[in-house]
């Protein structure tokens, strides 16, 4: 009777870990779509002593299907993708700012006014030649104040971007401490944290697409996060955040800081993500355009008054400043305000008592006669260069994009293939699960009709 007992319990083990196996199954069934899902796997163990020659079943736990390194190497690769998302989203908005293909360009423009000068200096009295020219200088110095304010809006984008991506880095600091706790409070329970640690794997994904950083397991099961210099940010359950703080020296945009060291810029501890692109979309990529900007108007502006204060206007009087001295970037030229309100003051003539329009040509001469870059390029090709230069990183950046996106695309097939739940797998694993969940049915059935033919014999 005893056997017979013994191999009941046997039958009642096999039922319930077939079933903890069904259920198992279903959990990953029902995760089919949930994204970063690692599937699980019943770990079915025996138990039991050979003495008895009997030996029961159980499902000692829920295996995590998972590869350490394979996920490592997806939190990377979103530091690349992050860092080259934001990167080609930058540089889109600043192809169109220099996107000359519709007219209205500042190429255009210089043209207009180098030819405004020429046609002055072919009629230096001319009333109509002389508000041509202003209204061609007026148009110039608009354009490049457009730019310069396009620009301008970029770069303060991605200051106010800089803030708001340190406060999500902050976010995901926290969410993953606290996963943290959970994790290691659940092992040392004897619970399965496979969904814990999915969300934790999820969260440092996140993490990746703002900032690069290390990470390593300890032996608690808790994740610790170091930036690429080595100063924490996640150590099991706590944190240590980024903030933010205002740099007078840099037009007052943002540096990034620790919140309990705010007096120490980490800026350059940044390379990749999303983070790293704003900062350096802000302060190089978009800075440096607009500094070349700032030269060539600085440059014409310099060539043009100079000349100008060479020659002699209508009235005799000696020239003055064609473009505003105070204007010598970008953003400030404008046209002198003597002269767009007396278009006589123009100096087209080289000498005091003639009317020789030889002042106006030489003007109109810097169009080939100034050169920048080294000494190598006129207004024009310098201008031309910069586009070119806008053109080729928008392709590189384009390529990178590109590039690194197949390589996630890769990695997530392989992350697919080791941790991604297939059905037709699972469904094959609820027949065999089932098959075993009858099977012990019958087993109970059984043993129990012998117990029951027993008994009546006993009583007989």
């Amino acid at each position: 009777m005893s056997d017979l007992g013994s191999v009941m319990n046997v039958a009642k083990d096999a039922l319930l870990s077939h079933a903890s196996a069904i259920n198992i199954t279903g959990s990953n069934i029902a995760n089919v779509n949930t994204p970063g899902y690692s599937r699980l796997r019943p770990v079915f163990s025996s138990v039991g002593g050979a003495a008895e020659l009997q030996f029961g079943v159980e499902v000692s736990g829920a295996e995590r299907l998972y590869d350490k390194y394979l996920e490592v190497q997806l939190v990377q690769q979103n530091q690349e993708i992050g860092y080259y998302e934001t990167r080609k989203n930058v540089l889109d908005r600043v192809e169109g700012i220099f996107n000359e293909s519709a007219g209205g360009g500042l190429n255009e423009s210089l043209t207009k006014f180098w030819n405004a000068w020429e046609d002055l200096s072919a009629n230096p009295t001319g009333t109509v030649q002389r508000d041509a020219l202003v209204s061609a200088a007026e148009s110039l110095a608009t354009v490049f104040r457009q730019k310069a304010e396009e620009l301008q809006e970029i770069r303060q984008d991605m200051n106010v971007s800089v803030s708001g991506t340190v406060s999500e880095v902050n976010g995901y600091l926290t969410n993953i401490a606290e996963l943290n706790e959970k994790i290691v409070q659940t092992v040392t329970g004897g619970g399965n944290a496979g969904d814990l640690l999915d969300k934790r794997q999820d969260n440092l994904q996140k993490l990746g697409t703002l900032i690069d950083f290390q990470y390593i397991e300890d032996a608690s099961g808790a994740v610790n996060v170091f930036t690429s210099n080595g100063k924490p940010l996640v150590e099991a359950g706590r944190t240590w955040k980024l903030g933010t703080a205002v740099n007078a020296g840099n037009h007052d945009y943002y540096d990034v800081v620790f919140q309990d060291e705010p007096g120490e810029v980490i800026n350059g501890c940044f390379s990749k993500g999303k983070l790293a692109a704003c900062l350096e979309a802000r302060d190089t990529t978009v800075g440096g355009y607009l500094d070349k900007l700032d030269s060539l108007a600085a440059s014409l502006v310099e060539a043009v008054n100079s000349k100008h204060k060479a020659g002699y206007d209508t009235y005799g009087n000696i020239g003055g400043n064609f473009f505003d001295e105070l204007g010598t970037d970008a953003a400030h030229m404008r046209v002198s305000s003597a002269i767009t309100e007396d278009r006589g003051k123009i100096a087209a003539s080289a000498s005091v008592d003639s009317d020789d329009g030889i002042n106006a040509s030489a003007i109109a001469a810097i169009k080939d006669s100034l050169l920048m870059g080294g000494g190598t390029a006129t207004l024009s090709d310098y201008y031309s260069a910069l586009m070119a230069r806008v053109g080729q990183d928008v392709k590189d950046s384009n390529s990178s994009l590109d590039h690194q996106t197949v390589i996630m695309s890769q990695l997530e097939n392989q992350r697919e293939t080791v941790s991604g739940v297939s059905l037709d797998e699972e469904m094959m694993n609820l027949m065999k699960y089932q098959l075993g969940y009858n099977a012990a049915g019958r087993l109970a059935a059984t043993v129990s009709a012998l117990m029951d033919t027993l008994m009546s014999m006993m009583e007989g």
